[in-house]
């Protein structure tokens, strides 16, 4: 994952990886506030997502690689990691679920008749320890396996690109955290959550700019 590492210029990696649970760990801070442009076609593809210019560049180059760049996002709520995924179900051949509500054979049936090119997770850390096992073996093997009514079947080079988001990793499984290349997400300001809202409100509710972007009647006002 060299390219990743030049993106984010290897200054940005974090002085502490015990910080995430384990020695070694590779592991990138990005804020909103990160500088530079991104191209128009690729800026649309992550209408929602606002700022984080050095990871949209990240997931655009992830994207086009020729082999699979696995990529976990970790950070606290409205930081944009959910946005992130959610954006990348645009994606031709993607598969999105919910940590919270997948299952093996759910994934395993899905992956059997589609092969995905984009395994999209939200919220991993809510997957059980034996769903994310299965995870893991798809990501170091390309192969997976499904024993069902006495029969056997098993899918090989299955070339996948993992995508996934989690507040936090303990309670991810350190040999499947150890394939993922790691981005801490930092919490919006104030400013650039107002400026999601407005985004949100005008785009998907077709509010009209103006009022979406009236500010709340504080307390004690008329």
């Amino acid at each position: 994952m060299n390219f990743l590492r030049q993106l984010f210029r290897i200054k940005r990696k974090l002085p502490t990886a015990e910080k995430l649970g384990r020695p070694n760990h590779e592991s990138v801070i990005a804020t909103g506030l990160s500088y530079g442009q991104i191209e128009a076609e690729d800026e649309n593809f992550f209408e929602y997502v606002i700022g984080y210019y050095d990871v949209k560049r990240l997931l655009k180059m992830s994207i086009d690689a020729d082999e699979p760049v696995d990529i976990l996002f970790v950070g606290p709520s409205a930081s944009a990691k959910t946005m992130f995924i959610k954006s990348l179900m645009k994606l031709n051949n993607s598969y999105f679920t919910d940590g919270g509500n997948s299952t093996k054979a759910g994934m395993l049936e899905y992956i059997f008749d589609n092969r995905p090119k984009y395994l999209l997770i939200d919220e991993i850390n809510k997957m059980s320890t034996k769903d994310q096992t299965f995870l893991l073996n798809l990501m170091e093997t390309g192969k997976v396996t499904e024993a069902k009514h006495r029969k056997t079947r098993t899918a090989t080079n299955v070339k996948t690109w993992v995508f996934v988001s989690s507040n936090d990793v303990l309670n991810i499984i350190s040999p499947l955290k150890s394939r993922f290349f790691v981005i801490e997400l930092e919490p919006y300001s104030y400013e650039q959550f107002c400026q999601i809202a407005v985004s949100l409100l005008t785009r998907q509710h077709r509010v009209k700019e103006q009022i979406a972007k009236l500010e709340p009647m504080r307390s004690g006002t008329e």
